[in-house]
């Protein structure tokens, strides 16, 4: 007999789904273009890299402690290939960690943003997601401008 499904199981999957394209995307930063930008206003792209990996650290905290505590934030790392073990690490134990809330605990209100913007850290969490696919999409425009090997989005 299987154990039973967790009220956070769908979303997990779906957030298992966005990082692993994001990491996919990822794998095709040079580590000597992180000072590159597109745009004298654009990140550089190690900046964007590092920002996927420290702002779900920030999310997770978030979710869990209710506010951004940025004494948590995870140091940028400047190497392509230790800053994908640094996130899918954070990401396994960040996963590990949501997934133990309970639902009443996923409908509790959290202001990470101030208290106007009072939102259950259920939609929160749906946040951290859309934040990160937006992020993905600029990394794929700057690969692409760089002439990087991009992999496909859904493949």
């Amino acid at each position: 007999m299987s154990a039973p499904a967790s009220h956070l199981d769908p979303f997990i999957a779906n957030w298992n789904r966005v990082h692993k394209q994001s990491i996919s995307i990822m794998k095709s930063a040079p580590n000597d273009k992180y000072e590159w930008k597109p745009a004298d206003t654009a990140m550089p792209l190690g900046e964007l890299m590092n920002h996927l990996y420290i702002a779900e650290s920030l999310f997770i905290d978030s979710a869990l402690t209710g506010g951004f505590k940025p004494e948590n934030l995870p140091k940028a790392i400047n190497n392509t290939e230790e800053l994908i073990a640094a996130f899918d690490q954070l990401h396994a134990d960040g996963v590990a960690k949501i997934a133990a809330l309970t639902p009443e605990q996923m409908s509790e209100t959290v202001a990470p943003f101030g208290p106007e913007k009072a939102m259950p850290r259920s939609f929160l969490m749906n946040v951290m997601l859309e934040h990160e696919i937006h992020h993905r999409g600029q990394l794929y425009t700057y690969l692409r401008i760089l002439g990087c090997e991009c992999p496909p989005l859904f493949g």
